[in-house]
């Protein structure tokens, strides 16, 4: 079971935790408030007054935000599993005192639910490329420059929210046979559904597009994507 992986910034943030284990359960009852109602400022300073060495309100604020990606991570990625959660925080988190990690623990057990139902509720509504074109532009001179080389790409991607069988004409609707009625109810659908857009790009710019893309299909292969997916569906 290897540790979960924060950035180095969302690490730096969480050194806060490096307390008592009262001042941690304070920070996690900061960290849900804001799941709840949003951040509170008020809140972060009186907080900030009373650990003199976090330096500021700003800085607690940084370590509820980052506690709330720990929340999210653990959850997602454990699945609910007590001994998972238990080994994931120790090997994240070398340094802390077991007591400041059982408030951790408890912390995530007890808002595992809320963050579940968060998920399945959210009706996220995820774009599916389902076709795309696209044509290379040269511009080999102009008349302030007669000799350039000036590469781009347009693209136009159609975008659907529902899965579409790739051998299917996305461009055109049949419409022989259907009532008026049927297509109006069809034209709505799409429209709610679908959304087209168009780019434009140099070579470097979509190189690093693509290397993006390489990451994460990367990324949604491993297990902690696999139970964010299995949690909204």
């Amino acid at each position: 079971m290897s540790s979960l992986r924060l950035t180095k910034q969302q690490h730096d943030h969480l050194s806060l935790l490096q307390r008592p284990a009262g001042d941690v359960v304070e920070l996690c009852k900061s960290a849900f408030d804001y799941l709840i109602n949003g951040p509170n400022p008020s809140r972060y300073e009186t907080l900030a007054k009373k650990y003199s060495d976090s330096g500021s309100a700003e800085a607690v604020q940084q370590a509820v935000e980052a506690l709330i990606s720990l929340l999210i991570s653990v959850t997602t990625r454990a699945g609910g599993d007590c001994v998972n959660m238990q080994a994931i925080l120790r090997q994240t988190f070398p340094d802390l005192g077991d007591d400041v990690l059982e408030v951790l623990e408890q912390f995530v057990t007890s808002k595992r639910n809320f963050v579940e139902g968060s998920i399945k509720s959210a009706n996220i509504r995820a774009y599916r490329l389902v076709n795309l074109d696209w044509r290379l532009e040269v511009r080999t001179a102009s008349r302030s420059l007669l000799e350039q080389c000036h590469v781009v790409v347009t693209m136009k991607l159609y975008l659907h929210t529902e899965p579409k069988n790739e051998n299917r004409e996305l461009l055109a609707v049949d419409t022989s046979g259907r009532s008026e009625q049927e297509l109006k109810a069809m034209q709505e659908d799409e429209r709610l559904h679908r959304k087209d857009l168009l780019v434009q790009t140099d070579v470097s710019s979509l190189l690093h597009m693509i290397k993006t893309l390489e990451d994460a299909l990367a990324e949604s292969k491993t297990r902690r994507i696999r139970n964010i997916v299995d949690a909204i569906h």
